[in-house]
């Protein structure tokens, strides 16, 4: 499927859109593409639950370890930091 737009760009923004297109070389169709895609990533990310976000940017990951940890990780904490005072 494939749509058409028709907008209104203001001078400054027009001028702005053929710099860019002749800096990178892409059409403007490639251009609008671009910039659509990366306003709804950027609208998206804002829409999720936090948990998603932090999965997306890296911070949630998962790794073996032992089963009880779950259970006695404030344990497991403690004696680590213990460790380093």
């Amino acid at each position: 499927m494939s749509a058409r737009i028709n907008a209104r760009l203001d001078d400054e923004l027009a001028e702005q859109v053929e710099e860019l297109r002749k800096l990178t070389g892409k059409t403007l169709t490639e251009l609008v593409e671009a910039a659509l895609r990366a306003y709804y990533e950027q609208h998206h990310a804002k829409s999720t639950r936090p948990a998603e976000a932090f999965r997306r940017a890296g911070f949630i990951a998962s790794h073996p370890g032992p089963r009880h940890l779950a259970r006695d990780y404030k344990k497991h904490l403690s004696a680590l930091l213990g460790r380093k005072t």
